[in-house]
């Protein structure tokens, strides 16, 4: 084989894992945000009362060694009765995400997810921790849920 073949088809296999790498390396919650929009929910801004109440319950998804982005999607009113948030936690890699939810399983956030199937609130890089404010729990978390894992 002469050199230039060899150069060719080095090039092209760097390339082909670069594009590989760079496909991997993507958040799934651009995906989780439109679904759960499509649904009818709106992105509340944590800076604001209504996301900090929400964040307060959820204040032990960041610990220090781990660093996400915590997303707040709401969907109802409380006066209606029919009040949901889901609170979305980004890390940075799918391995992180499933490390914060064993975590989350043996912490403070136990009682929120300790009925849950754990592969079910873990999508990629996200952890989903459904906050059903209202009298059908059950149905609005599998409803969560399922918007999640569209």
């Amino acid at each position: 084989m002469n050199m230039k073949k060899l150069l060719s088809l080095t090039v092209a296999a760097v390339m082909l894992i670069s594009v590989m790498l760079t496909f991997t390396a993507c958040s799934a919650y651009g995906g989780i945000e439109k679904n759960f929009l499509n649904a009818g929910f709106e992105v509340v801004d944590t800076t604001d009362e209504d996301g900090e109440n929400v964040l307060d319950i959820t204040a032990s998804l960041e610990d220090g060694e781990v660093s996400c982005t915590v997303h707040v999607l709401k969907h109802g009113t409380l006066l209606k009765g029919n009040l949901m948030y889901a609170v979305i936690a980004e890390y940075s890699g799918d391995k992180e995400a499933m490390e914060a939810l064993d975590d989350y399983l043996d912490g403070e956030l136990a009682s929120v997810l300790e009925d849950l199937d754990a592969s079910k609130i873990v999508n990629g890089n996200c952890l989903l921790i459904p906050i059903p404010l209202n009298l059908n729990i059950e149905d609005s978390v599998d409803e969560m849920i399922e918007i999640f894992n569209k």
